[in-house]
Formats: structure tokens, C-alpha cells, sequence
């Protein structure tokens, strides 16, 4: 590797105060196009989404199969800042452009079980013009203990690493179209990984236990190309209107690529960290993922409120070393997202909600030729990132949800130069279907 001789100087890459006077963009109006979309949008969608192997498994022997569909029509000025997220260590491309007629995801899915101890599960989902992939697809042991209320689950395969409900499901198919800025930061959106976990539950009618534990193989980010096992912790307690989760996982990426193109597409995958380091830098080091999440859900209360309430935070803390072609250095960060949710629902098949969103990082960068470096990754355009929506949803049927969303997108500015702000707009339809062998 060759260094630049910028000197040995460390660079403090701090949240930079809020810049006076920001423009704000308001949202053009474009009704025959919100007319076309909602006319356009004809699919169909499934009970049950991939990711934790929960509940994904037919109560009885017998296989069902399922597909769901969410199609978004989103309309703002220009490119949502968020959408690269710069100033976070990523994977640096381009990320997923949401704006106009697009599938912002489809799953088509079948779960069979053979007898009341295994069973399978397998999942293709597909985003806008990407193409299909597998999601998950999982083997599953289940053991009952004799009193009937707790039991123990194995699973191996593809699967998303125990989370809890409201962390796991956020940004995949929920009451919102955008991916939380929390999970963008911390995981890149939804991690998927390959690996084996344990799950024990407790159900006694009042109280609601759940722990698992896995090992996984940590090539998705926030791993790398080497490193070994990832293990992951989670733990659970609901009674009553309340679910309270918590999941940590330490990682040990080796040479993990960041692309650092100014011309880079959008893409699921780390760049190659190859001999040259060609338009990648690459990180080495220890990364600590954490998240919590408490949820009250107000039907379930005394009271019987028609509001559930969700507050989540996210961290993901690193460590070790970020090289590229113009430099070396020493990288520590601190990444850190949260969000607060609010779902009311107003009279029957109408609901209303509101998403409050932050994510902010605190990083250091020392060494030769850093000041290149964090150019080149964005470092050095960090801004912190929010994000104001609300949301109007009827649901006129079980399986169809049509909804609407206004917000306001804060981050970065694509370019580098300061923070930029944008309001969106956005119609959007969740449509879900199964098939259940034996008609139950």
C-alpha cells in the first residue's frame, strides 16, 4: 500500500454544529401520478415474513405457502440524503434510489411442517430491480417440555439472528417505507445471516420468556470476508402491554471493503478488498453490535388505549484498522441510532402513526495520510441524520393495507457539502396471501 504524505495527524470527526438557515424543500404535488400508482398497484403478499424462525411454521403437520408484496410510489425533490447515508463507515455504495413506481419488496415463501418436532422454512425475496435472492432457508428442531408452556427451538440455515419483534421487523414490510436510519447505521438495514441458534420460550398466559443464542458465519456486514464465528445474545420479557428486547453480538471482520468510487452503484455486497486496494478502503478490527427495544401496547393495558407506543436504540462500536491506497489509520467509532413510534388506531381498519428518528456516530481517525482517507469514505462529510414521518393506513381487508406518508429527510448532503434536507411523500400498498395444505 502506498500512504500519502499528509503528516501523522489525528482528525476528530465530531458532529459539527447545525448549519443556520437550511433550506427547507417542500414536496411537489402530483396527484395523476399517485392516481397511476394506486391503480397500477395489483399483487398479492404473505401472512408471514421471512427472518426469525418464530411462529413461521404451519401449527400443524402440513405445508403452506405464502407470498407478500409491498409496492411504494415516493415522490421528492431530489435524492434522500439518507439513501448513502454519508458519514457512517458503510459499505459506501450508492444505495437503494426509492423515488417514483418501484416494488419495494416482494417475498414468495413456503414453511412445512413434518411432524411436531422438524421442520423447514424457505424464502426468495426480491427489491425493485435487484434481483431475486434467498432470504432464508432454515431446518428447525422443536422440543416441548412437559407442562406445556416453554419450549426449545433449534434452527440452522439462513435466518435473521434473534432480535425481538420490533427490531427485527422494523423496515421490512411494517407501517413504514423507509428503513430505519438505526438499523442503516448499525447493520445496513436487515442482517441476514448463515448460522446455528438455540432458542428457549416460556408462554404461561401472563408472562412471556424468551432467550436465544447463536453462532453465525459474519461474512454479511457488519462482517467481513474473514474473521471467525459470530456469536449472538438475545433476551426477552413481555407481560402485559409490555415486550421489552435485547441482543448483543461481537464480530472480528477481516479486511471488510468499503467502496470509496465516487461513481459506485447500489449493491448487497462488501466490495473486494483486493492487493491494490482499488477504489475500496478496508477495515480490520473488532465491531460490538447492541440493541434494545421496549414496546407498550395499549389494547392489552387496563385502560384498553387503541395505541401502541415503540422506542428502540441501536450501537454498533468499532475498533481496529481502515486502510486504502492514499492512507493508513488507527479507527475507533461509536455509531448510534434510535427511534420512537407511535400507532393509533382510530376507528376500525384506520390507523394513524407517527416515526421520530436520529442516528449519529462519534469517530476517530489518526494516522498517515488520514486526511485523505476520510475524505474519500465520507468520513469527513459526517452530519448527523433524522427523520420526521407520519402516516395515514386503512386496511380494507385482512390481507391489503393501502397507507399514505408525509416526512422530512436530514442528513449529509450527497455531495459532501454540509447537511442536506428533503421532504418526501409517499403512497404506498402491502398486500399478503397464503395457501395452507389441509385447509386449516
Amino acid at each position: 500500500m502506498t500512504s500519502s504524505p499528509t503528516p501523522n495527524l489525528p482528525i476528530r470527526l465530531l458532529p459539527p454544529s447545525e448549519v443556520a438557515g437550511t433550506r427547507r424543500t417542500l414536496v411537489r404535488g402530483h396527484g395523476r401520478r399517485a392516481l397511476l400508482a394506486a391503480a397500477l398497484v395489483v399483487t398479492t403478499g404473505a401472512v408471514h415474513a421471512h427472518g426469525e424462525a418464530d411462529d413461521a411454521l404451519p401449527a400443524d403437520p402440513g405445508v403452506r405457502l405464502s407470498a407478500a408484496a409491498a409496492v411504494t410510489w415516493l415522490d421528492a425533490s431530489k435524492e434522500l440524503p439518507s439513501q448513502r447515508l454519508r458519514g457512517f463507515l458503510l459499505q459506501g455504495d450508492s444505495g437503494t434510489d426509492r423515488q417514483g413506481l418501484n416494488l419495494e419488496h416482494g417475498t414468495l415463501g413456503a414453511a412445512w411442517r413434518i411432524n411436531d418436532t422438524l421442520g423447514a422454512e424457505l424464502t426468495v425475496g426480491k427489491h425493485g430491480s435487484d434481483t431475486a435472492h434467498v432470504e432464508s432457508a432454515w431446518v428447525q428442531a422443536r422440543y416441548d417440555s412437559a407442562s406445556g408452556d416453554a419450549w426449545w427451538l433449534l434452527t440452522a440455515g439462513r435466518q435473521r439472528p434473534a432480535q425481538g419483534a420490533a427490531m427485527g421487523q422494523a423496515g421490512h414490510m411494517d407501517r413504514f417505507a423507509l428503513m430505519p436510519l438505526a438499523k442503516q447505521a448499525v447493520t445496513h438495514g436487515d442482517w441476514m445471516d448463515d448460522g446455528l441458534q438455540l432458542g428457549w420460550r416460556q408462554d404461561d398466559g401472563q408472562r412471556r420468556l424468551s432467550a436465544d443464542f447463536g453462532l453465525w458465519r459474519g461474512r454479511v456486514f457488519p462482517g467481513g470476508d474473514k474473521g471467525p464465528v459470530v456469536p449472538i445474545v438475545h433476551v426477552g420479557w413481555g407481560q402485559g402491554p409490555w415486550q421489552l428486547d435485547g441482543f448483543a453480538a461481537r464480530l472480528q471482520p477481516e479486511r471488510r471493503g468499503s467502496t470509496v468510487s465516487a461513481n459506485a452503484g447500489h449493491s448487497h455486497t462488501a466490495p473486494a478488498c483486493n492487493a491494490a486496494l482499488k477504489d475500496v478502503a478496508c477495515f480490520t478490527g473488532t465491531s460490538t453490535l447492541a440493541g434494545a427495544s421496549a414496546v407498550w401496547a395499549g389494547a392489552q393495558s387496563p385502560v384498553a388505549w387503541p395505541v401502541t407506543v415503540t422506542a428502540s436504540g441501536w450501537l454498533r462500536d468499532e475498533s481496529g484498522k481502515l486502510e486504502s491506497a492514499n492512507g493508513l489509520g488507527q479507527y475507533r467509532a461509536q455509531n448510534r441510532g434510535i427511534w420512537l413510534q407511535a400507532l393509533w388506531d382510530v376507528a376500525p381498519r384506520w390507523q394513524v402513526g407517527a416515526r421520530l428518528e436520529r442516528a449519529w456516530t462519534t469517530q476517530t481517525l489518526s494516522g498517515a495520510g488520514v486526511s485523505l482517507l476520510a475524505a474519500e469514505t465520507g468520513l469527513a462529510a459526517y452530519q448527523p441524520a433524522t427523520r420526521q414521518t407520519l402516516m395515514l393506513a386503512w386496511a380494507p381487508t385482512d390481507r391489503i393495507t393501502l397507507s399514505a406518508e408525509l416526512g422530512r429527510d436530514r442528513s449529509a448532503a450527497p455531495q459532501g457539502a454540509g447537511s442536506s434536507t428533503v421532504s418526501f411523500a409517499a403512497l404506498r400498498l402491502v398486500a399478503r396471501t397464503d395457501w395452507l395444505s389441509g385447509g386449516k
